[in-house]
């Protein structure tokens, strides 16, 4: 369907209608509020051919029509048009950002609050996937006995930490012997860290150094698998009852509010990160069966140029697209350069 195409001209004036009222659209109300120069019994039969063509419902005895998927993303991929977000909402972002520079869990927070504010919308925001991180130090601390915190801070800033037991008790000197082997291979194993060097820094260390070793790697390679890396902060989670759509059908309420609390079901709906600046899967698009019924417009955050994280929006299919896809621009932009600022740096 061609932009200059009558029936292009109707859709679009009932898609925008719609987004507004959210009660079916009739002839006579295209004919009235929009100026397209035909005549309602011209734009009823635009409409019938709509409804054939898949671009158009008729919901229940109705006479009027509402957008089906097939017509947001018609919309989305061809028509949508950005909307410039007025500069005071970045300074406000900005300078809320500023408030917790560093506080890497607090800014996530403040995201998603802001997220809701602008969009209305409930919205997701997950925590940085520290699996595609670089590791820059790490330090093992005795706390008593056998048990040691075992604490590692990557070259974007992040620390994680988890405590270990080990086979026995050990001295403060075996494990910074153990620590300064593993940040020796860190720190040089890519330049002239040669197998010859290596082998020496691993003979130089006691049986019970290498023991020790043994369990440190293993710590570490749990500590950066755990599943709970990744989890998602949201937001706004009963703005959803604003939306006639859900607020009248409350299964399909009951199976968004079941859904937005399963992080292994939003792990899979975002989990794919791929170039596009700005992803919008509409409906069925999903896949995820419980958002079948909503939108959902996601984009990726970024730690020195590295996909980390994303943020979004889920509601109804029945959103404003225009806006909600240019305010999430906006707002990753701004926290990707707020991270790279405050926690980010330059990598080695």
């Amino acid at each position: 369907m061609k932009k200059d195409d009558r029936k292009f001209d109707i859709l679009y004036s009932i898609i925008r209608d719609y987004i507004k009222t959210a009660e079916p659209v009739g002839s006579r109300t295209i004919e009235k509020k929009y100026n397209i120069g035909i005549s309602s019994a011209t734009i009823r039969n635009e409409m019938a051919d709509l409804e054939e063509m898949g671009y158009l419902l008729q919901p229940h005895t109705s006479s009027g029509r509402i957008p089906s998927d097939k017509a947001y993303r018609l919309y989305v991929d061809r028509f949508m048009k950005r909307v410039d977000v007025d500069n005071y909402i970045r300074d406000d972002v900005r300078s809320l950002y500023n408030r917790y520079f560093g506080e890497l869990e607090e800014i996530m927070n403040k995201t998603a609050q802001i997220l809701t504010k602008l969009t209305n919308l409930t919205s997701l925001v997950s925590t940085p996937n520290i699996t595609g991180l670089n590791i820059r130090d790490l330090r093992l601390i005795h706390i008593e006995d056998e048990r040691v915190l075992l604490v590692v801070i990557t070259k974007q800033g992040i620390v994680k930490n988890g405590e270990m037991r080990l086979n026995g008790i050990p001295t403060e000197q075996m494990l910074e012997h153990v620590a300064n082997f593993l940040n020796l291979c860190l720190t040089d194993m890519q330049t002239e860290f040669s197998a010859a060097t290596f082998a020496a820094s691993i003979d130089a260390l006691s049986p019970w150094e290498q023991k020790i070793l043994a369990q440190v790697v293993e710590a570490i390679k749990t500590l950066f698998n755990q599943e709970e890396d990744i989890r998602f902060i949201s937001n706004g989670v009963t703005e959803i009852f604003r939306y006639p759509e859900f607020r009248n059908d409350m299964d399909k309420t009951k199976r968004f509010l079941e859904a937005i609390h399963r992080n292994d079901l939003l792990s899979y709906l975002f989990t794919a990160m791929d170039d596009e600046p700005v992803r919008v899967r509409i409906g069925e698009e999903n896949e995820v069966e419980q958002f079948s019924d909503c939108s959902v417009i996601s984009a990726t955050y970024k730690l020195n140029g590295r996909p980390v994280g994303t943020i979004g929006v889920v509601g109804p299919t029945r959103m404003d697209y225009d806006y909600c896809v240019s305010v999430i621009e906006t707002l990753t932009d701004e926290l990707t350069e707020h991270l790279t600022e405050s926690i980010g740096g330059k990598e080695d």
